[in-house]
């Protein structure tokens, strides 16, 4: 988030009054700018303060408000209603809708509900044109080295920003790939369906194969169904990739370790790429036959970066022989925390989400950061 939304709220009661300041308060991207108990007082400071966000309690529905919503909606254009209610009866929700509510609350919602609600309409308000189409893949130079984990933080990473669009992420290991797995995630489709439905394939259909898994972030996940991994071909992923592309800012890829036709072609296409290693002996030689393949299929070097995990685990390199042994910096060293993995694993959430002091998370965080052609979307990258 490059900044907080300001919110005025509106309550009808006592226990509501408390409701919406909580809700703001434990928001880290909603700032409370005022908190009234008049419509008309909270009409005048909405005129005045011009908020992206006016948060309503909604005690007995929407009955009194539609004046009161119609006026608002005029004078406030950029700002974005959201209701607090108690009913969750669908007349009820299609009244306030109706009325210009644009996010329905119902009580007791959780905290981050109202988070993700102002995550998903600052994005709406500040994101614009078309996106960036930037393309990034993460690979590990063998299995095993928390690259599966560490696309999905990176995605989540960027799916806060709302002035940077959509993220889309991708599973590409196709027969043994597990992000709907990390990301605690029951899916119906999945990319094979991109194969099933190549003939007809438009940007709706892509769209409805996606898995929201937060506000701005969605996954295309890898078959359950190795038979139907055997269908998804170069061709298939390309045209999904097209798509993708069109209507997300950021598409991170989730690569296998072997290379086959598939990842061959996302590497292609790739704006950059992560290569995840473990400083270990094994793993710095594999690196180095990776880096070797690479410029000998005419990937651009500046393009592809080294990123070691696990850094200062019981038994590994130093970063000094890592250096040594790599004959370039790596762009990031991952600081070695496996309690923390293995907790994020087992919660089905990204790391970033709900330990973000950890060190891992920290590092994770300036990686998402320092990573070059991603951090301006819809400009060309520096020559």
């Amino acid at each position: 988030m490059n900044s907080e939304s300001q919110v005025l709220a509106l309550h009808q009661t006592r226990q509501g009054a408390e409701r919406l300041r909580e809700l703001v308060s434990a928001s880290p991207v909603a700032k409370l700018a005022g908190l009234e108990g008049s419509p008309e007082e909270f009409e005048k400071k909405a005129l005045k303060l011009q908020p992206q966000i006016m948060l309503v309690e909604l005690a007995h529905g929407v009955n009194g408000f539609g004046d009161l919503l119609e006026r608002l909606r005029r004078a406030v254009p950029r700002g974005a209603v959201v209701a607090l209610a108690s009913s969750r009866e669908p007349d009820d929700i299609m009244a306030a809708m109706r009325l210009g509510v644009r996010e329905y609350l119902v009580e007791p919602a959780p905290a981050s509900s109202f988070s993700d609600a102002v995550l998903r309409l600052a994005r709406q308000s500040h994101f614009a044109g078309q996106p960036a189409g930037r393309l990034l893949a993460v690979i590990g130079v063998k299995g095993g080295v928390g690259t599966s984990h560490l696309a999905l933080n990176l995605a989540w990473s960027y799916s806060r920003d709302p002035e940077a669009g959509n993220v889309a992420l991708v599973d590409l290991d196709l027969y043994s790939g597990d992000l709907a797995v990390l990301m605690d995630q029951d899916h119906k489709r999945d990319i094979s369906d991109v194969a099933v439905n190549y003939d007809h394939l438009d940007a709706v259909l892509i769209d409805s194969l996606l898995t929201e898994a937060a506000p701005g972030l969605r996954l295309l996940a890898a078959p359950s169904d190795p038979v139907a991994a055997e269908e998804v071909k170069p061709e298939h992923v390309s045209r999904a990739l097209d798509h993708l592309l069109d209507s997300n800012s950021l598409v991170v890829l989730d690569l296998p370790s072997r290379l086959d036709e598939v990842s061959l072609l996302a590497l292609d296409r790739a704006d950059a790429v992560l290569v995840v290693v473990e400083p270990t002996v094994v793993g710095l030689a594999g690196a180095s036959r990776f880096l070797s393949l690479s410029s000998r299929l005419g990937h651009a070097p500046e393009k592809m970066h080294m990123v070691v995990n696990r850094d200062g685990a019981k038994g590994c390199l130093s970063q000094a022989d890592v250096l040594r042994a790599l004959g370039v910096k790596p762009l990031a060293f991952l600081p070695n925390d496996s309690r923390l993995i293995l907790e994020a694993i087992n919660s089905g959430c990204p790391a970033l989400r709900d330990w973000p002091k950890a060190k891992w998370s920290q590092a994770v965080s300036r990686l998402a950061q320092e990573l070059p052609l991603l951090d301006q979307p819809g400009e060309e990258a520096a020559a």
